[in-house]
């Protein structure tokens, strides 16, 4: 880069001292853009050519290529040795005001590496994690996936709990204010953007890949798609939110890793009962090992890999996944009851403390399972040792742990909708398509294929196609996804390969058969170098500390 800008700078040179030979006075001050373009490009060094004022041009590229250096953009290294630049580097100076090779605009003027929720917290996922109050475990270290803003907004906002008032709090109060605004001299325009284009104060995470410079647009961007519904996780990877919803749930939290991670005893489950009742004929209660051995012997029991997904699993959320599961259907189970009696339709699922959270429509039957094992493994506490309820094509708010049976009902249950409908009743998840184990910024090398990776989920309705974009949605490369499972994920991925370098933000979006089409894209950027960061450039960070802890090498 510094060759460039010398180049560059020679190039101007060369021009001025053709412009003083031939007697015209220097007019640097290029008329329009692609004549600054010209400018820079042009002319090979001349340095034996002197003229009135060259040594001002001099110092003046000088200082500029100093305050690009002083500026440089933060580059981060993770603990898993991912490389993280969050702002683009300004390879040159696009404006026809042609005084330098570089502004530093995205970091010495819009201040952009201590802007946003990662300027002050490196890792929204531990913050999270690091409350006082405990909040619901909501990142998936397994599938690489990053917590932001507008996550919290999609759960917060449309729960009755103002996300905006909540933070202003939080980062104002007299417990914080002094660590917000003396440690990392926060203020207003650490979260916001604020312009004279009538929008107001918006989010600087949700309008930066607009206003910072350098990043590279690419028209109807081509890559190497493919799709699979046959990747599966095992039961440590699977994700669990761990709600607390009463003090039950508190008890198995506790057990969980999440908590003093103890290991359930194999007599909880040699003793656990299993009931079934309500409108049926005949209302059993026996032992889980019995049932098992029963549903074995009458080759009844499904081993199969099936999805799970949370209702308020955000766009680039964690709240997915998929296991091979094992379990009885629970179809057999009110055969062995005799049958439903006339009128019944639903059936709500009992946990272990009497109370029942969800229950399903009597048409779903067939999809419901009471599950014992994943990936062939009795289950651990978090996942509801000794068994789980698990429903295909429903939301995981019916996926209740540690059951006791199932009662069939007559009681009118409300129309399932699965997904998160916010306020103005649109669906915010549904559909989902999100990339994962991507950081914003991470670095890449320039000219080598990348493959960007993630899921597509629309619960219980058929995905369409999977969608890219990398000109902030202008065009959109579509991609069928065929005949898919609704009871399965979709794992997609696409190899692009940068050409210039730069950064890049690639969107991405679903539609399904129906006509939705994903409330908001999933975005991230990426920065493509020709030459991978050198050791002292690097500052090694650990992503549960904040900015200002971060270990410099």
């Amino acid at each position: 880069m510094k060759r460039k800008r010398l180049s560059a700078i020679a190039g101007i040179l060369s021009v001025c001292a053709l412009i003083v030979a031939c007697g015209v006075a220097p007019a640097l001050a290029a008329d329009s853009a692609s004549t600054a373009d010209e400018i820079v490009r042009g002319g090979e060094p001349d340095g034996d050519v002197q003229y009135p004022g060259k040594e001002y041009i001099i110092e003046n590229y000088d200082k500029w290529d100093q305050i690009a250096e002083d500026y440089a953009p933060k580059i981060l290294e993770y603990p898993n040795g991912q490389l993280v630049q969050r702002t683009p580097t300004e390879y040159e100076c696009p404006h026809w005001m042609q005084q330098s090779w570089t502004i530093s605009y995205n970091t010495f003027y819009l201040d952009a590496d201590n802007r946003g929720c990662n300027g002050c917290h490196v890792d929204l996922n531990s913050t999270i994690k690091s409350m006082e109050y405990k909040h619901a475990v909501i990142d998936n270290d397994a599938l690489g996936t990053y917590s932001d803003v507008n996550q919290c907004i999609s759960c917060h906002r449309d729960n009755g709990d103002d996300f905006g008032r909540l933070m202003h709090s939080i980062h104002f109060n007299t417990r914080n204010n002094p660590k917000f605004t003396e440690g990392f001299f926060g203020t207003c325009q650490s979260c916001h953007d604020s312009t004279g284009d009538g929008n107001g104060m918006q989010l600087w995470d949700n309008v930066k890949h607009e206003a910072l410079q350098g990043i590279n647009k690419v028209e109807n961007v081509e890559g190497e798609f493919s799709l699979t519904q046959d990747k599966v996780q095992n039961m440590d990877e699977l994700y669990s939110y761990d709600f607390v919803h009463g003090y039950y749930d508190h008890m198995r939290y506790a057990c969980s890793p999440a908590g003093l991670d103890i290991d359930l005893p194999q007599s909880m489950f040699d003793e656990w009962e299993i009931t079934i009742d309500g409108n049926v004929n005949k209302p059993f209660t026996a032992k889980l090992p019995d049932l098992v051995k029963e549903a074995e012997e009458a080759g009844v029991v499904v081993t199969k890999p099936s999805k799970m997904v949370c209702e308020l699993n955000p766009i680039g959320g964690g709240g997915i996944g998929q296991v091979e599961i094992t379990g009885i259907p629970v179809s057999w189970l009110i055969e062995k009851a005799g049958g439903y009696t006339e009128g019944t339709n639903s059936v709500r699922v009992i946990r272990a403390d009497g109370s029942s959270r969800s229950g399903f429509d009597l048409s779903a039957l067939d999809n419901g399972y009471l599950v014992y094992k994943m990936g062939g493994e009795y289950l651990d506490a978090r996942r509801g040792f000794p068994v789980t309820h698990w429903q295909e094509t429903y939301d995981a708010q019916i996926f209740s742990k540690q059951i006791s049976g199932y009662h069939v009902s007559s009681d009118v249950m409300d129309e399932r909708i699965c997904g998160q409908v916010n306020q103005e009743g649109e669906h915010v998840n549904r559909p989902n398509v999100t990339i994962c184990d991507v950081p914003e910024g991470l670095i890449i090398e320039n000219g080598k294929p990348f493959t960007f990776s993630g899921y597509a989920d629309a619960f219980d309705r058929q995905m369409k196609t999977i969608e890219f974009s990398m000109d902030n949605g202008e065009t959109w490369t579509s991609y069928d996804v065929g005949d898919v499972d609704t009871a399965k994920w979709i794992w997609w991925n696409f190899t692009f390969t940068p050409e210039q370098e730069g950064a890049y933000v690639l969107s991405v979006r679903g539609t399904t058969v129906d006509g939705d089409v994903s409330y908001k894209a999933h975005e991230v950027l990426v920065n493509a170098k020709d030459e991978m960061p050198s050791d002292d450039e690097i500052i090694k960070v650990d992503r549960s500390a904040d900015a200002t802890s971060a270990d410099e090498k």
